[in-house]
């Protein structure tokens, strides 16, 4: 049985394919029995059973024991969402990595930090206004992540046995996915737990963002002087936009919010909630 794993930029199918044929129950396993992960968080030094499908590569060829379990990672790159791939391998199983508005910024980040060896600073802090102010950041990144275009893409598919990049968090959800496709795990938490202190980072901004969404709701008045970083502020703009689709007045709110009440006050100032 083939396993295609399609995914979006960010590590995320490179990780999965590191559960599944480290510790799936009749995979063919890679030569490496050890999960090691950059400081990035991402898994690619683990070798792979199958070649990767590349870019819609012209051909592929590879002689899979049919008496084993194998994963192909399927990746054309978070721009295509070419599904060529399956009449390549017809009647495989596909797993498919998704996301949805609100774990568009975990893939948002990965995609610049793991994908592009980047930086949010380089790539993001270009352009729009001549000013190194901590408001014009936050801006830029508001509009990054409520206007570009990849954030309406890798949805759901019908065809596919799919799982939303959120869930990752969830090692429950996660083995109950990979169980809707017949497959089960064998002693696998460890490589979880150690993926998750690595990648931690890339979802801490929008569990912070959840949380004060919920603290909004209930006019609580809980303190935010800890979160100090842009792109964890933005993605809490990026949420109250969400929530309520009411975009923070970047000049007239120029410092962060001390606290949730902060956010209460305004939205109740312009009208948004009572």
């Amino acid at each position: 049985m083939i396993y295609c794993i399609w995914y979006p930029s960010g590590g995320f199918g490179h990780f999965v394919n590191a559960l599944i044929t480290l510790r799936g129950q009749n995979f063919e396993r890679p030569q490496q029995t050890e999960l090691h992960l950059s400081q990035q968080g991402n898994s690619h030094a683990l070798d792979l059973v199958a070649p990767k499908y590349l870019h819609d590569p012209l051909y592929y060829h590879f002689e899979f024991d049919p008496t084993r379990c194998y994963t192909v990672l399927i990746d054309n790159g978070i721009n295509s969402q070419s599904d060529r791939f399956m009449t390549i391998f017809p009647g495989s199983c596909i797993l498919r990595l998704c996301y949805d508005d609100k774990s568009w910024p975990v893939v948002a980040a990965t995609m610049i930090i793991k994908a592009m060896n980047s930086s949010l600073e380089q790539q993001l802090d270009i352009g729009i206004w001549d000013t190194d102010e901590p408001w014009a950041k936050r801006e830029k990144y508001f509009l990054y992540l409520r206007d570009h275009s990849l954030r309406r893409e890798w949805r759901p598919d019908a065809r596919c046995t799919n799982i939303d990049v959120g869930a990752l968090l969830d090692p429950n959800k996660i083995e109950q996915w990979l169980k809707q496709a017949g497959i089960t795990l064998d002693s696998w938490q460890d490589l979880w737990h150690a993926w998750r202190q690595v990648n931690l980072g890339y979802f801490r901004p929008v569990e912070q963002a959840k949380t004060i969404i919920n603290l909004v709701h209930d006019h609580s008045d809980q303190p935010l002087t800890h979160i100090t970083d842009a792109w964890s502020q933005a993605v809490t703009y990026y949420f109250i936009w969400l929530e309520w689709r009411f975009e923070v007045p970047h000049n007239d709110y120029s410092d962060w919010f001390t606290s949730t009440g902060d956010i209460v006050n305004m939205l109740q100032n312009h009208g948004v909630i009572n």
